[in-house]
């Protein structure tokens, strides 16, 4: 693959600026250098940190409509796609990071998940990737390496990202091409959970020397933040459960509690 028909996408938006200085340091400390663009995408405020190339989609009417306004700039046709609030905390390795950009262009994906949550259903020839089925869920999340046509495509005005991991996902049932890792490529800290600043997340990034303005929004406690948790420890826990397992279960539940 040429080294134009790649890029780095930072999705992010106005009101998550304050994060862009956090977020760029720590991806220049960990990422392999390379010729790529790496663009960051806001609404009306360009990124003004060195080494990168802002995209504006304009007023933020939904993240879906403006994620579009943003992929229509790009002309690169293979991207690493990552939001500003998921902060690199450790080394990517050069070489895995470059079979990875080669395997785009050799399978022709549409989609690697760069971590493996949940793990993908089959081996493929490729060592350290495997696919996914079709009519898996969270088979399309919005972080990873994507073809950006078939990002676009799957993409409807009105979503935010975690509709789109859910119902972008069922969009995918009838396509090949989706792929995942089958270890994570690097680890990475959320910081932001519904606009509020997550505690531990926090205590990591200042145990590292990342600076952060915390004074732009409130910390994730009380009420919210047990009601957090206990999603999170849901969530991984119900991911390790084989999906066709879990979908049988539901549909059962589903007819169960029909009535007429």
């Amino acid at each position: 693959m040429a080294k134009e028909d790649f890029a780095v996408l930072v999705l992010s938006c106005d009101k998550y600026g304050d994060l862009w200085p956090s977020f760029l340091r720590q991806f220049r400390r960990h990422f392999p250098a390379g010729d790529w663009p790496v663009y960051v995408g806001s609404n009306l405020t360009p990124c003004g940190e060195p080494g990168t190339i802002p995209i504006l989609s304009g007023p933020d009417l939904d993240w879906s409509a403006s994620c579009k306004k943003i992929l229509r700039q790009i002309p690169e046709r293979k991207l690493f796609v990552i939001l500003e609030d998921l902060l690199p905390a450790s080394r990517v390795d050069a070489a895995e990071f470059r079979r990875i950009i080669k395997f785009l262009s050799d399978a022709d994906a549409r989609h690697v998940k760069y971590w493996p949550d949940p793990v993908p259903d089959e081996p493929t020839e490729f060592p350290g990737i495997g696919s996914y089925a079709r009519g898996a869920p969270y088979r399309a999340t919005v972080c990873g390496f994507w073809d950006r046509d078939c990002l676009m495509s799957l993409l409807l005005e009105g979503e935010s990202p975690w509709n789109f991991e859910i119902l972008g996902s069922y969009r995918t049932a009838y396509m090949d091409g989706f792929y995942g890792l089958t270890s994570p490529l690097f680890e990475r800290r959320n910081m932001i959970e519904k606009g509020r600043w997550i505690p531990e997340s926090v205590e990591w990034a200042q145990a590292e020397g990342v600076e952060l303005k915390l004074d732009g929004r409130p910390m994730l406690a009380g009420t919210r933040g047990i009601i957090s948790r206990l999603q999170a420890i849901y969530f991984h826990a119900m991911i390790r459960v084989p999906w066709r397992i879990r979908t049988g279960l539901m549909n059962k539940l589903r007819r169960a509690l029909i009535s007429y």
